[in-house]
């Protein structure tokens, strides 16, 4: 069986990341091979040692020309063959939705809502890719969360299947060291990610646990980009116990060094990639109510409702106070956590085995 993956862009981000671990962990003897919407990103190295091929279809990232990017897809489909196609995030969603072809298409769904924040034209095409989705034969969700099959009916997805969960890979060890004082946040700059709600919160009980810093990590986070807020908040940055330090292509250098990885989201994560990376590294996560987070921590203390700095700054000092044997407990429990749920060989097994009962005559 050959899968044609198709994803928008090769940036670093958890859709993207996921797409590269299940190339990786794609059961042997199967062909996989990916089309990228536009050019080669920071993640092309890495997602092209995970598939058998990879073809760009170098679409410029302002372009509006959806029947050219459609036709260009199909020219690749023409040449490739494949027996099943799978596209992930919307813009490859709806290209690969209008794209004209009999083989059968799936599709996964690695949000469950929008706010303010979000672009116009990402929510008209996620409006566009759910009347769409008719034609795919399988729509996947990431997450079990109430949330997730709510957002799931509103936009009218048709063809949704028993959710797959996220996975990452598990290195041998985990890193976590109960001697770090480091808080870190993983997630590009976007009201979604709840930075201000995190920053004042840290601000809020800095002063109490001076040896702590918090390092905030992901695309637009620097300070030239990212608006700060709070005015404390705004003084730990200059001096330097709130650090802004931008994109990385390796999340797992940054989770390393980290005490715990501190989620904010306020809404539309289902189980977000980073949060399956800490606990392969054996890094507590502290996060809010959103979606299926929940589930990263393993004392139910650390789970905050969304947009509270008082709920947030309160657990972030209950776990400042604890002792290291007690952080450590946490680590053992979020490692144990990954290798009994987020395998990124068992995930990729149940993609294949999906796709492989649509290309034996299963649904669609």
């Amino acid at each position: 069986m050959r899968t044609m993956f198709v994803m928008t862009d090769a940036l670093v981000g958890g859709a993207e990341r996921l797409v590269a671990a299940i190339g990786r962990n794609w059961p042997p003897g199967a062909e996989r091979v990916l089309v990228v919407i536009l050019g080669r990103g920071s993640l092309s190295d890495r997602l092209e040692a995970s598939f058998d091929r990879v073809h760009y279809l170098d679409v410029s990232p302002s372009s509006r020309n959806i029947p050219g990017m459609v036709r260009k897809l199909e020219r690749v489909i023409r040449a490739e063959k494949p027996d099943v196609i799978t596209s992930h995030m919307f813009h490859a969603d709806l290209i690969t939705a209008l794209a004209r072809t009999r083989v059968p298409r799936v599709t996964t769904l690695h949000t469950h809502g929008f706010g303010p924040g979000d672009h116009p034209l990402t929510k008209l095409i996620a409006r566009a890719v759910g009347l769409l989705s008719f034609r795919f034969a399988a729509v996947i969700p990431t997450s079990d969360s109430p949330a997730m099959a709510k957002f799931a009916r509103r936009y009218r997805y048709r063809n949704v299947v028993e959710p797959i969960l996220n996975g990452a890979e598990i290195p041998p060890a985990p890193s976590f060291s109960a001697a770090s004082r480091v808080f870190c946040s993983i997630g590009r700059n976007h009201p979604v990610k709840g930075h201000a709600v995190l920053f004042a919160a840290f601000a809020r009980i800095a002063d109490r646990y001076p040896e702590w810093v918090l390092r905030a990590v992901g695309p637009g986070v620097s300070a030239e980009e990212m608006e700060v807020g709070d005015a404390r908040a705004l003084e730990l940055v200059g001096e330097g116990r709130i650090t802004l330090e931008g994109p990385t292509d390796h999340p797992e250098r940054v989770l390393a060094d980290s005490a715990a990885l501190v989620i904010s989201s306020l809404y539309g994560e289902t189980l977000p990639l980073v949060g399956t990376e800490a606990a392969a590294e054996g890094i507590p996560v502290i996060t809010t109510r959103v979606g299926s987070t929940p589930e990263f921590a393993d004392d139910p203390r650390f789970v905050v409702e969304p947009g509270s700095v008082d709920a947030l700054a309160e657990a972030l000092a209950l776990y400042c106070s604890l002792t290291d044997a007690e952080r450590s407990h946490l680590s053992s429990l979020a490692r144990t956590r990954a290798e009994e749920r987020y395998s990124p060989a068992v995930i990729a097994q149940k993609y294949h085995d999906l796709f492989a009962s649509l290309v034996g005559g299963g649904r669609g």
